[in-house]
């Protein structure tokens, strides 16, 4: 292929419009969507100095933003500095500058969230994201590396409970995980080293005495895999790199919501990455997509604030329990108990407008948490009033 060429990728396919039909997902919709991003690490991968992720695996990457369907929505930075109470002089609306503080719960102690959160509710507005959890995605690699959806299924498993299991069954062990993974050039095990590689993961795993159905299957798939000696994701890849960057994630709305325009924040890695593509559609390139400099698109500065406040509140969930949250939760202010709903409230209706809006490559045990946290909440409501 000459350098000049491009790599063709097509979009809106009927096969892949019956596909997300299929899920409830209305593609064929024409919606305008915003985004901006949060915890974007460039890559993900060990550290070969400290043997470590070189970023903190409970926060994940969040694409998101706002989404408007066929009105247009009309607010400039006068109206949105007036709306959050900010001086003239301030030129754009950062998450970083104007909302963020050390987690979830402290920034949402802000009213000036609840502001911001209370103009999207009533305004023509949905939210969009794309979560990635990190530390899942890598792991998923070794599940499917292990058995396939098909043969999960004749044994009567579903296939995410048992990647979400898996994920879990390294809860407390995050440490270990990454120092063994290290050690074996993760994603890169070599097939002579397999059967120790599963041996160990097996060892860190602990005694199946302790484990219940799902997760003895899971054990006893890894037994298989070390006997037979190949993990075929996990051979012929680079050392130590898991996630070489997120130009799928930004590639991916653009395909599947074939009938929309896309307006990214500047992100000069991806553009330029970008740039050896050619996105079509009946053969001819599409143009349903570009970046802006945010400072020039105020929705674009509004979705900063979503892409922020989501990655807070994800890295609040993978890293707190349940027991965790209750005492949280306990203490609560009505301010906070409000903007948390609030944030809850645009999110469902967000899903029921269109279930493509939200996506979450994550495990399900996670998401289930988030939803048992907002549920806590809305208890917590009940206490106050």
């Amino acid at each position: 292929m000459q350098k000049s060429e491009k790599i063709v990728i097509d979009i809106g396919e009927k096969k892949e419009q019956d596909f997300y039909e299929a899920w409830g997902i209305r593609v064929a919709e024409k919606y305008t969507f915003y985004y901006d991003e949060s915890n974007n690490c460039r890559k993900f991968w060990l550290d070969d100095e400290r043997m470590h992720f070189n970023s903190n695996y409970t926060e994940d990457f969040v694409l998101a933003g706002v989404v408007t369907k066929d009105e247009k929505v009309q607010i400039s930075l006068e109206e949105l500095r007036q709306l959050l109470g900010l001086q003239n002089n301030v030129k754009e609306i950062k998450f970083k500058k104007h909302f963020a503080e050390k987690d979830f719960l402290s920034c949402t102690k802000k009213p000036r969230l609840g502001k911001l959160l209370t103009w999207i509710d009533n305004s023509p507005l949905y939210i969009h994201y794309i979560q990635v959890n990190n530390l899942y995605y890598a792991l998923v690699e070794i599940i499917d590396s292990i058995m396939n959806p098909i043969e999960m299924e004749d044994y009567g498993y579903n296939y995410y409970e048992v990647k979400s299991r898996f994920y879990t069954m390294f809860k407390g062990k995050e440490e270990e995980l990454q120092l063994l993974m290290f050690k074996y050039k993760f994603p890169n095990v070599g097939k002579t080293e397999v059967k120790s590689f599963c041996n160990e993961l097996l060892q860190l795993l602990g005694s199946r005495k302790d484990m219940n159905t799902e997760e003895k299957f899971i054990t006893g798939m890894l037994v298989r895999a070390g006997e037979r000696g190949e993990l075929v994701f996990l051979h012929d890849n680079d050392d130590f790199i898991m996630q070489k960057n997120y130009l799928e994630f930004y590639l991916s709305p653009i395909r599947t919501f074939y009938n929309s325009q896309h307006i990214f924040d500047e992100e000069t890695e991806i553009q330029e990455k970008l740039e050896k593509y050619s996105l079509q559609r009946n053969g001819k390139e599409v143009d349903s997509f570009k970046f802006v400099n945010s400072t020039e698109e105020v929705l674009v500065q509004i979705s900063d604030v979503i892409a922020g406040i989501l990655g807070k509140l994800f890295k609040y969930i993978n890293s707190t329990t349940i027991n965790e949250m209750r005492k949280d939760i306990a203490i609560l202010t009505q301010t906070q108990v409000n903007c948390i709903l609030l944030l809850g409230k645009i999110r469902v209706e967000s899903e029921i407008e269109n279930k493509g809006f939200l996506h979450s490559i994550a495990p399900l045990a996670e998401i289930e948490k988030l939803n048992t946290f907002l549920n806590l909440v809305l208890a917590r409501k009940r206490e106050l009033y």
